[in-house]
C-alpha cells in the first residue's frame, strides 16, 4: 500500500470539471495524510459532493468516517466509536467556518504537538509550531469563505521516532487573485504569488486601522456609527502572516512543506531546498501540508544548541583576551 499526500493528490493527471464530482475524487485504497484529506474535504464541501458520492471503499472509507468526514461535510456522523485519541495523536477534519471551531481545531492540533513532543529539548520547536498553527488556521477561516479545513496526525512510530503532519486547505480566492484584488504590483503568475506571500514582511493588509474606532461584531448588519465604528472580522484578515513563519519553521527544524495555489506547488525539502513545480490539478484556493519526523527535529535542535554554545564560548574567549 502506498501513501498519498497533498503533492500526490494534486499531481495526478485525471479528468476534471469546473463543478460537481469528477476524477479528482477517484483515489485508490492507500494511506492518506492530512494534506490529502484537508484538500479532499475542502473540494467536496465547495462542490456540494456528499460523503456517499465520493466513491471511497474498504479501509479508506472506514478511515474517512473515523476522522469525521461526514461531520465535516455537514452530514450526520455515523462513526460508532468515541474518538478518544483526538487532540492526542491526531486532530480530526474540522471545517473552519466559525471562530469557535477554528479555536477548537487550533487547540486540538497544538494539543497533539505538545503531547507528542513533551521533552524539554523540543521546547523551541513546540513553541514555534504552535504559534504558527494559530496564525494559519485563523487566516484560513478569514479567507476560506467557509470552505477551509484543517487536520493533523502522527503515524509510523518506531525506534527511530515518528512522522507528524498538519495541514490546511481552502477553496477561496487563492494567492494570485487575492494579491490582484488588493493591487499588489509585479505579480505575473501563481509562482510569483506564492513567492511573494512566503516572504517575511509581506502582507496584503494595506489599510491602517483606527485604534480609537468602535469595534463591531463580525455579524453586524451595516454600520450604525458611520465614520466612528468599523466591523472587525478578525485581527489577522490578510495573506502573508503565518506563511513566512511556516517556511522558516519548516527549514529550521528539517521538515517538509507542500504549498499549493493555482497551478503551482512549492516543495521545501531539508536537502534540496525550495523548488516549484506545475501540478496536474489546478487548486482553487490555498492548500498546505507541513510534515516533520521527530528524529530530524531532534537533530536540528541539537545542532542549533551546539551552534549557540559555540557562539557563547567564542564571545567569552574574546572578552577574556
Amino acid at each position: 500500500m502506498g501513501m498519498m499526500g497533498l503533492r500526490e493528490l494534486l499531481g495526478r493527471q485525471v479528468p476534471t470539471t469546473s463543478a460537481g464530482r469528477d476524477g479528482f475524487f477517484d483515489v485508490e485504497d492507500s494511506f492518506c495524510t492530512p494534506g490529502f484529506w484537508s484538500a479532499y474535504a475542502a473540494r467536496a464541501r465547495q462542490r456540494g459532493v456528499h460523503s456517499g458520492e465520493l466513491g471511497l471503499s474498504g479501509k479508506l472509507k472506514g478511515y474517512a468516517h473515523a476522522i469525521g468526514i461526514e461531520r465535516a461535510l455537514g452530514e450526520a456522523d455515523s462513526f460508532p466509536y468515541d474518538r478518544r485519541r483526538a487532540g492526542q495523536t491526531y486532530s480530526p477534519l474540522v471545517l473552519l467556518d466559525t471562530p469557535e471551531l477554528t479555536e477548537k481545531a487550533t487547540g486540538e492540533i497544538n494539543g497533539c504537538i505538545r503531547g507528542l513532543f513533551p521533552e524539554q529539548e523540543y521546547a523551541a520547536f513546540v513553541a514555534s509550531i504552535c504559534e504558527l498553527v494559530g496564525d494559519l488556521l485563523d487566516n484560513v477561516w478569514s479567507h476560506g469563505k467557509s470552505t477551509g479545513f484543517s487536520m493533523a496526525q502522527r503515524w509510523g512510530k518506531d525506534r527511530e521516532g515518528f512522522f507528524f503532519e498538519f495541514a490546511i486547505a481552502d477553496c477561496g480566492l487563492g494567492f494570485l487573485r487575492e494579491l490582484r484584488r488588493v493591487g499588489i504590483p509585479g505579480i505575473d503568475g501563481h509562482r510569483d504569488a506564492i513567492a511573494w506571500c512566503i516572504q517575511k514582511g509581506n502582507s496584503t493588509k494595506k489599510k491602517a486601522v483606527n485604534a480609537w474606532a468602535q469595534r463591531l461584531p463580525p455579524d453586524a448588519m451595516g454600520n450604525p456609527m458611520p465614520g466612528l465604528g468599523m466591523i472587525v472580522e478578525t485581527d489577522n484578515h490578510h495573506l502573508g502572516l503565518g506563511l513566512a513563519k511556516l517556511v522558516e519553521a519548516t527549514e529550521r527544524f528539517s521538515g517538509r512543506l507542500w504549498l499549493a495555489s493555482g497551478d503551482t506547488l512549492l516543495n521545501i525539502h531539508p536537502r534540496r531546498g525550495r523548488t516549484y513545480e506545475t501540478i496536474g490539478i489546478e487548486w482553487q484556493g490555498v492548500a498546505a501540508a507541513c510534515r516533520f519526523h521527530s528524529s530530524q527535529v531532534r537533530l536540528a535542535v541539537q545542532a542549533e544548541t551546539e551552534t549557540e554554545f559555540q557562539r557563547i564560548f567564542t564571545n567569552l574567549v574574546r572578552e577574556a583576551e
